[in-house]
């Protein structure tokens, strides 16, 4: 029937877009730690050069680098995040689910509606008004309609968890983990320099 494959249709899209939503939600948190965690790092370096560059010795280099290079990387990932806009986006796509849940419920009682006619004109109507709910707003990723797939496939052998906990990872999107890699580079980078300065003041 049209009308279930169109309140099929509608209610796929609401759910691709609420994982669209918490994937630019988790893109938010994860850019903006990123961001913190760099400038972090600098300014750690900054004092451990300040404070210790007479006792780096040789492994100077590797600060200086570093140096170089993270304010480099602090400027690329502001202007990504700026660009991207993940919080203003993950509003308006939440606002989008939002508005496909409620036509989806009236879609559901027109169908189970006795009296309703299934006319047409009336499935062309509806056609109309999904459409021009979905037109407002920006598309979801491929990655959130797979997430959902793997979310909703039936797998006996996998336990439901596992199911979650790995449509959680993929829903997530590759450019999370960009973030996280930049972070945890971050990271290793400040306790780098800080190593690099104790070793140079406590005596073998």
């Amino acid at each position: 029937m049209a009308y279930e494959k169109l309140y099929k249709s509608v209610s796929c899209t609401a759910d691709y877009r609420f994982n669209t939503y918490s994937r630019l939600n988790e893109l938010e948190g994860a850019s903006n730690f990123s961001l913190i965690l760099a400038s972090a790092a600098l300014i750690v370096v900054s004092f451990v050069v300040a404070l210790y560059g007479k006792n780096l010795g040789c492994n100077e280099i590797y600060i200086t680098i570093g140096q170089n290079c993270l304010p480099i990387i602090i400027l690329a990932l502001s202007i990504l995040v700026s660009a991207a806009k993940y919080g203003a986006r993950a509003e308006k796509i939440h606002e989008c689910a939002q508005s496909l849940n409620h036509f989806k419920k009236l879609l559901k009682f027109d169908i189970e509606d006795c009296n309703f006619s299934p006319s047409a004109d009336n499935f062309k109507r509806h056609a109309t008004q999904y459409s021009e709910i979905i037109s407002k707003y920006e598309n979801h990723s491929k990655v959130d309609s797979i997430s959902e797939s793997i979310r909703i496939a039936k797998l006996p052998l996998i336990p439901k968890p596992l199911i979650e906990l790995l449509a959680g990872i993929v829903g997530k999107g590759m450019l999370y983990y960009f973030y996280l890699s930049m972070s945890l580079m971050s990271f290793a980078w400040m306790f780098f320099g800080i190593y690099l300065a104790i070793k140079g003041v406590i005596p073998c």
